[in-house]
């Protein structure tokens, strides 16, 4: 059996922690092989979700090491960077979502663009038909989310949505890069599929 004949059986037992790490996987491995070579896709990857400056002027996180939970770091389901630089973060569940994950998932997408700024940070939801009014009523801090009713669908909407959002990433870091940043417009698009 082949990892996408598998991937829909998974998917039918949300309750499995088992699945959503398979899932994840998953994922990981279609963004791995769709991105260009010099994208690199993490699973369980931490960020930095604060830096402090104590009393004598040391920098919490010195770029010494890479972030690591419980140090002022989260840990992402997938991260994609280039360079070292984090890009896009997306965080999956299988099979169903609750308002509880919204919260949190949007909460560490806040504080990680607090140190990140240039970061987008998406939801994704492997074998859902939709996400809903709960997904709305309680996103803060996602830049895109997706609803995959099945496993083929993170090859031909994922994939996409993520480069987009790499395009988007670089750009920002682009703008904020430049001496003097002077915006004729700037403006963030909601697309919505029913």
């Amino acid at each position: 059996m082949t990892r996408s004949d598998e991937m829909p059986e998974l998917a039918k037992t949300p309750s499995d922690r088992q699945t959503e790490h398979e899932a994840t996987v998953y994922v990981r491995e279609v963004l791995a092989s769709a991105l260009s070579h010099d994208c690199q896709v993490h699973q369980g990857a931490s960020l930095l979700y604060r830096i402090e400056i104590d009393g004598a002027g040391k920098i919490s996180n010195d770029g010494g090491g890479a972030p690591r939970r419980g140090q002022y770091a989260f840990q992402t389901d997938i991260l994609v960077s280039k360079a070292e630089i984090p890009l896009v973060v997306v965080e999956l569940k299988s099979g169903t979502f609750s308002s509880h994950d919204v919260i949190t998932y949007s909460f560490k997408a806040q504080r990680h663009k607090q140190v990140y700024p240039y970061l987008r940070y998406g939801f994704a939801v492997v074998g859902l038909e939709a996400l809903g009014r709960r997904f709305v009523t309680h996103n803060e801090g996602f830049d895109f989310a997706v609803a995959l009713p099945t496993v083929s669908c993170v090859e031909t909407e994922l994939v996409a949505i993520v480069r987009r959002q790499v395009t988007n990433a670089e750009r920002m870091i682009a703008l904020m890069g430049s001496g003097r940043l002077r915006l004729r417009r700037y403006e963030e698009t909601v697309e919505i599929d029913h």
